[in-house]
């Protein structure tokens, strides 16, 4: 079998790439906010004597700098739905934080909650949320003795901040999304390409090997046959041309059948080429492709549904299932050819088959074929296709 990997970038589609990893630029820029944030919010002093309420907002702060640094080794834009409730219990820790120490510039601190916050959910969840954070500071703010507008003076800056944070997140992603959009079309556009050439050639070598069967094959038999009944005349039978002629008749009758064969070994559409060009451009997700060897297929109809089904996998795995790792494999099993599209993304807890799914299906069923798709036991999902009468 041969297997290659693609890996333009690892994280989620649809999450900018700058967030991915520990060491990222912007991860940098977070650790030093953070920082300057702890170290001007902390009354040492008070460490210092064990005060209670430093002690916790101090364990709050590394808390939520514990989360985001676990978030960003473990890559979580992949696993959207855990990353989501991680980048929310941020923004709580700085909250409890600003409760307990009582310094407004803790609040900033949410500045990186927003910028996160904005790539995992719809923008107006994460607005909501925002909100609701700073709400809660702001509650504090006056029940500690701040009237409601100096609450709210102290509040519209950072206010501005994480809006800031928010909108350049929000394009950022839209930028990436399209990015990523553009990269798929133009996979999709290259497999067809792909499928196309093969086509034709498949085409071309079909006709040549039919030219050379039916017609030069015919009238080198008929020559033969000529050649044949020269020899049976007394006066000719003895004379050398007639013989080598003959014998070169037969050579070449030979040879055209041993390249008739040869191109005939040929026949059918390999499919190796265009899984590839439709993986290849995928950024932001790992792709196994995994093919036998030499793999061919029939038809057309059948390359073609072969390749919309690869496409409309690919295209669910990142658009549903936020998937982070793809496997597609392409094999002889069952008489037939199997294409098996498996991913680590968020499985359905029920598998409805909507257009893109009844698609598939009635496009393998117009062929004899058949699609199964089934979810696994921790997570992703695997999508089965198998179509009859493979090629030798």
């Amino acid at each position: 079998m041969n297997t290659t990997q693609y890996e333009p970038g690892r994280g989620h589609p649809v999450a900018p790439a700058q967030w991915t990893g520990w060491l990222s630029p912007l991860s940098f820029v977070a650790y030093i906010t953070w920082a300057a944030i702890g170290f001007a919010a902390v009354d040492f002093a008070k460490l210092h004597s064990g005060a209670v309420p430093e002690w916790a907002g101090l364990a709050c702060l590394f808390g939520m700098l514990a989360l985001f640094v676990w978030r960003s080794l473990r890559e979580s834009s992949v696993d959207c739905r855990g990353a989501r409730w991680n980048s929310v219990l941020q923004g709580v820790l700085v909250v409890a934080a600003e409760r307990l120490l009582m310094e407004g510039q803790v609040t900033v601190l949410l500045v990186i909650v927003a910028a996160q916050l904005v790539l995992l959910m719809p923008i107006r969840w994460a607005v909501l949320v925002m909100l609701a954070f700073n709400a809660a500071v702001a509650l504090r703010w006056i029940e500690s003795g701040w009237s409601p507008l100096q609450a709210l003076f102290n509040l519209v800056p950072l206010l501005g901040f994480q809006a800031f944070a928010t909108f350049t997140g929000y394009y950022a992603g839209m930028s990436e999304r399209g990015r990523d959009h553009l990269a798929q079309v133009n996979a999709e556009l290259l497999a067809t390409q792909r499928l196309l050439e093969e086509s034709a050639r498949s085409g071309e070598r079909l006709k040549l090997s039919r030219e050379l069967h039916d017609v030069a094959g015919h009238k080198l038999t008929a020559l033969k046959l000529n050649l044949a009944r020269l020899q049976r005349d007394p006066a000719l039978a003895a004379r050398e041309e007639i013989t080598t002629s003959a014998q070169l008749a037969d050579e070449l009758l030979g040879d055209i059948r041993a390249v008739v064969s040869a191109l005939r070994l040929h026949d059918g559409l390999e499919l190796d080429s265009a899984l590839r060009a439709l993986a290849r451009p995928i950024a932001g997700t790992r792709i196994e492709v995994d093919i036998d060897p030499g793999l061919r297929v029939d038809s057309v109809a059948q390359a073609e549904a072969l390749l919309r089904c690869a496409q409309e996998a690919i295209t669910n795995a990142l658009r549903h299932g936020r998937a982070g790792l793809i496997q597609l494999r392409c094999s002889r099993a069952d008489d037939g050819l199997l294409l098996e599209v498996r991913n680590d993304g968020e499985a359905p807890k029920r598998i409805e088959f909507g257009n893109g799914l009844t698609g598939m299906r009635e496009r393998l069923h117009s062929i004899g074929g058949r699609l199964e798709v089934e979810t696994s036991a921790a997570r992703g999902l695997c999508l089965r296709a198998w179509l009859p009468e493979l090629s030798a």
